[in-house]
């Protein structure tokens, strides 16, 4: 008995010992898992640091040379007898187009799209992922999206203008000599029913619309005779419920006293909010929070001529005149309700100019210099290789592609 219960006890002891154990492992275990609250921000404001620096260290090195990635050629593009050649950004690839076709791109140099025609006169319009290419003068027009030719239009008198929204809808400028018509067209092709008839003896002569994301809206610039004196105005429409409610032509704005003096050569919708026009003397910045109500938000005068706009959905940016013989041009960079993000002054004789993102792209065949949004130089590169006839981050650290011809050219920078 007293053997049996010594024996009870030892087991017993034993058993204790290992569920002491187990808690003890268990206790290391669970504080293994459970590093300290300062442990824990120490690491937080170390990953905090290295971003900061990543981030300062990416967004102010400069860059000078570049190596060769790869190199394609544009087989739907390569016709010698092609004088005219024209490119688009879009949607992260570029648009290469001529009097005889076009074709598309991806950010790999892959062929995506491409199409045949014969203009006199083309000209491509994109907005996200949807481009169009008109012949102006003439009465072609061939719509796209991003992997094929949705649509084609025949229309019934020449061709002015066009533009393109978010969402695939088409508007184009027709004239007959007296009168100006708007039409507007589905991504397929087929009309919407809508057309707006202005006299050039009321309004003017359209010299550029730009549709809102959505293509519900549409901002047109026009010069016209106003008594003794020539003149510009802007005229908002609505192709919306609320525009049924204006008037025959879905007019729900008009501003000219802005414009007194000068001329409006170009018209920007960045977003279904605001938009902007451009005139010989400054930026006017309009808001369509209230459809029915346009409204100047901002303005930016200058003293001195606008020589090149570039526009996305975040910002508009002008390159200007400036009397300095070591930089004669100034880079203006604002966001889309008029505030001002950047500055920059350069010497830099040019033939290209681009936003793409959060940078801006300014060019000639030879050299490309790159800015921040907020005028930083970012990037001077000189080549030998190719010519910059077109330039779209591929969205692959620094790498770049470069249309030179009918060949696409990726590059890193370095």
């Amino acid at each position: 008995m007293t053997e049996r219960s010594d024996r009870q006890s030892q087991k017993d002891r034993l058993r204790r010992g290992m569920v002491d154990s187990g808690a003890e492992k268990a206790d290391y275990r669970e504080g293994k898992k459970r590093p300290s609250l300062r442990v824990i921000l120490i690491i937080g404001l170390i990953i905090i640091a290295a971003c900061g620096g990543i981030y300062l260290f990416l967004s102010t090195r400069h860059m000078t040379d570049y190596s060769i990635v790869w190199e394609k050629q544009d087989t739907a593009m390569t016709d010698p007898g092609t004088t005219f050649k024209g490119y688009e950004i879009f949607s992260g690839g570029i648009i290469n187009y001529s009097k005889d076709g076009a074709s598309y791109s991806d950010k790999k140099g892959d062929a995506v799209w491409e199409r045949s025609y014969q203009m006199n006169s083309p000209r491509a319009f994109v907005r996200e992922g949807y481009a169009a290419i008109a012949d102006i003068g003439g009465t072609q027009l061939y719509i796209f999206d991003t992997e094929t030719n949705t649509g084609a239009v025949e229309t019934s008198y020449p061709l002015v203008d066009a533009a393109v929204s978010a969402e695939g809808v088409v508007y184009t400028v027709l004239t007959d000599g007296n009168a100006e018509y708007i039409n507007a067209y589905r991504a397929d092709g087929s009309p919407i029913d809508l057309s707006v008839k202005s006299l050039m003896t009321g309004d003017g002569y359209p010299l550029d619309i730009s549709a809102s994301p959505s293509g519900s809206q549409l901002i047109t610039a026009y010069v016209g005779v106003n008594g003794s004196s020539i003149g510009s105005s802007v005229v908002f429409r609505n192709f919306d419920d609320i525009g049924q409610n204006a008037d025959a032509r879905r007019i729900v704005g008009g501003f000219a006293d802005e414009f007194e003096g000068h001329y409006v050569g170009k018209v920007n919708f960045s977003t279904e909010d605001h938009s902007q026009a451009f005139f010989d003397g400054g930026i006017v910045f309009f808001s369509t929070r209230v459809l029915t109500s346009p409204e100047v938000i901002a303005r930016a005068d200058f003293d001195n001529e606008i020589r090149s706009v570039a526009c996305s959905d975040k910002y508009v940016a002008v390159i200007l005149s400036q009397d300095n013989v070591e930089m004669p041009y100034r880079l203006a960079v604002f966001n889309a309700d008029g505030g001002i993000k950047g500055e920059a002054s350069f010497d830099m004789q040019y033939t290209g100019f681009d936003i793409c993102g959060n940078e801006i792209y300014i060019y000639n065949d030879s050299e490309l210099r790159i800015y921040s949004a907020g005028g930083n130089e970012k990037a001077d590169i000189v080549s030998e290789d190719f010519s910059f006839s077109k330039v779209v981050r591929t969205g692959l650290g620094s790498e770049y592609m470069i249309a030179d011809g009918n060949d696409l050219i990726c590059i890193r920078l370095q």
